[in-house]
């Protein structure tokens, strides 16, 4: 039974009102009908505003009113980003990029109206429920069970948020993410992009299980309210197309809600270690063979008397290939397996960038090497999860006692951390008339480099709560990404005249060097602590 006394009520009831406002505002429309939207879109903004309330009252509704009340501040948190977003409305509605809300058809730009400030008073009581909302949870930080997968989710949602929401060839719909935006969508851009990692980690954090996943829950609702419009405008248009953000948006929500269900009923009945190794090891054979296989073949099929063009993207899987099959082969190197995995997804996705483009001449088609390529990036997902299942069950089966890491490492792993994100967001070969691929570009390439990134990174921060010996093996792994990075140059010079190295370059040489630096004060630990 709802308790009129009960916070969670008001708190409801404030973002209720909200969401009335935020599907009234597009409904009435936000501007004048010089400028109406791109696509029938107010069916799914009604959803998707509607979806946090809907979360909170069917707890509330079972009597967890604690779970409803913490469901609604991460709407509260966003709400504040979003106000600012959608004040540019208001501001200069020519440059407020929502063709979900409105498309203006040249520069004099349409007037608001009466809609917009409905769209806007719809974030403010939101933010007010989720403040009234606040005062029910539990804000007391507790031990970080399960803490791993939130915190990750809430980066990964970041990046995507950081991202442009789709690629356009429209000019009155321009594609780009918050830093492309003018002051007010800028500022507001940053705060989405802080909220969720922030919001995923504090709910995660608690001590409380009901205040845990009404967060979780409500921060993915937020994302998927933020996720969702932007697939759907790639989809309804036909000069915009989709782009990877608003499917690492998603993604990440997928994750929250997966990390609220219980431990128990998440709990396979998996192989023992022994088999898991083994499967993995021929998982990373595979692999191996698929991306040397990917390297070999040709992956244009070209007219006849059109001479075969060199593949140079193409060459970076035979690193990959040699890493992932070699490491895949030792069972103590696992967790630098599972992270070395990374590299066939880096060289993949530059190799199919470039047949992707190529394809787009007529009468060029794809080839064997295409498919092989691939099949490698599956058959390296698969590898991946199965080493992190054989870690997770070693881990259950001898324990681990976990000491804090000591200061050298912790500024080796900020350090190649820090470099690894430059590493992978600049070119490391320049010429002239050529376009690079980095982590946060729009291109195909761009999605195995950011899965690269993420990799170092995720083995950067689990090195610093590993026992000596895996922590070593992740740097390693970690180190084994950055040098395929840094190789690219080599292998592809010949591309182009006149290349130079770019900065992504020297960066992927430092990661490298930061991350072998660790790795081996890490196997020096290791072999102290068997000594003593």
């Amino acid at each position: 039974m709802i308790r009129t006394a009960d916070p969670a009520t008001p708190a409801l009831g404030l973002a209720a009102a909200g969401a009335a406002c935020a599907v009234a505002g597009p409904l009435v429309s936000v501007v004048d009908g010089s400028a109406p939207p791109a696509f029938t879109a107010w069916p799914l903004l009604a959803v998707l505003a509607l979806l946090p309330v809907a979360v909170s009252a069917f707890f509330l509704l079972r009597g967890r009113s604690t779970t409803a009340a913490a469901a609604l501040v991460p709407a509260g948190v966003f709400a504040v980003g979003r106000f600012l977003i959608d004040l540019q409305i208001l501001r200069d509605p020519v440059l407020a990029t929502r063709p979900e809300l409105l498309r203006p058809d040249s520069l004099s730009g349409p007037e608001p109206v009466f809609g917009a400030w409905l769209l806007l008073a719809g974030h403010v009581l939101t933010c007010a429920a989720g403040v009234v909302a606040l005062t029910r949870v539990d804000r007391e930080g507790g031990r970080a069970e399960r803490f791993g997968l939130p915190a990750a989710a809430g980066v990964v949602a970041a990046v995507g948020l950081f991202m442009a929401p789709y690629r356009s060839s429209d000019a009155f719909i321009p594609a780009g993410g918050p830093l492309d935006a003018p002051p007010l969508p800028f500022a507001g851009g940053l705060l989405v992009l802080l909220a969720a990692p922030v919001t995923a980690v504090l709910a995660a954090s608690s001590g409380d299980p009901d205040t845990r996943r009404g967060g979780l829950l409500g921060t993915a609702a937020a994302l998927v309210a933020l996720g969702a419009p932007g697939l759907a405008t790639a989809s309804a248009l036909d000069r915009v197309d989709v782009a990877p953000g608003p499917f690492l948006v998603l993604a990440a929500a997928v994750a929250l809600v997966w990390s609220t269900t219980d431990k128990k009923e998440r709990d396979l009945a998996l192989p023992g270690r022994g088999r898991l190794h083994v499967i993995a090891a021929a998982l990373g054979v595979a692999t191996g063979a698929s991306a040397a296989l990917g390297a070999l073949l040709d992956h244009l099929a070209v007219p006849e008397g059109v001479t075969q063009p060199t593949d140079y993207a193409a060459r970076l899987l035979w690193p990959a290939a040699v890493a992932v099959a070699l490491l895949g082969l030792l069972p103590r190197a696992r967790p630098a397996f599972a992270v070395a995995t990374a590299t066939v997804p880096l060289a993949a996705g530059l190799a199919l960038d470039a047949a992707f483009n190529a394809t787009r001449v007529p009468f060029v088609e794809p080839a064997a090497g295409v498919w092989w390529t691939a099949l490698a990036v599956v058959l390296a997902a698969a590898a991946a999860i199965t080493a992190a299942l054989a870690g997770a069950v070693e881990r259950d089966e001898e324990g681990a006692s976990r000491v804090p890491p000591p200061l050298p490492l912790v500024a080796a792993c900020l350090t190649a951390a820090l470099l690894a994100v430059g590493a992978f967001a600049l070119p490391v070969l320049r010429a002239p008339d050529y376009a690079p691929i980095t982590a946060f570009g729009l291109r195909v390439g761009s999605w195995g480099l950011l899965i690269a990134l993420l990799a170092v990174l995720a083995a950067a921060g689990l090195a610093l709560v590993s026992r000596p010996g895996p922590g070593a093996a992740l740097l390693l792994g970690a180190a084994c990404v950055t040098a395929t990075r840094a190789l690219e140059y080599p292998f592809s010079e010949s591309r182009a005249a006149a290349t130079t190295p770019g900065p992504g370059l020297w960066l992927a040489l430092a990661t490298t060097a930061a991350l072998l630096v660790g790795a081996t004060a890490e196997a020096a630990r290791a072999r102290r602590a068997v000594r003593g």
